[in-house]
């Protein structure tokens, strides 16, 4: 079986972006949308966001809010213009890199 943590170590800062560009969202939120919208293939433990938090807010990519929901403080994180950039410079480098992989495996196939 191919280990494809690799895959998506690379992948999971984009996969972060994604979703914070449609709305504003809370740690679990956050995990819960990566999975739903990947149908299951991508799974996002929780504690693995944080550190991505925390460089996000160093490189003003993101913001932060409480709120009070239910009784309970969330923590809701908001992408900044900066993030938004950022975010669209990673989905192209991943389209180029997604594209000449694909473009190699074709022509490696037609070759068999």
């Amino acid at each position: 079986m191919p280990n494809t943590d690799s895959f998506k170590r690379g992948t999971v800062e984009l996969v972060v972006l994604s979703v914070l560009s449609q709305k504003d969202m809370y740690g679990y939120e956050i995990v819960k949308a990566v999975n739903e919208k990947s149908g299951g293939l991508f799974t996002l433990p929780l504690g693995t966001l944080y550190p991505i938090f925390y460089r996000f807010s160093e490189n003003g990519y993101i913001t932060d809010y409480d709120e009070v929901v239910n009784k309970r403080l969330r923590k809701y994180y908001h992408l900044e213009e900066k993030g938004r950039q950022y975010y669209l410079e990673l989905l192209e480098e991943y389209r180029k890199v997604s594209e000449g992989v694909a473009l190699l495996l074709k022509a490696v196939d037609e070759n068999e």
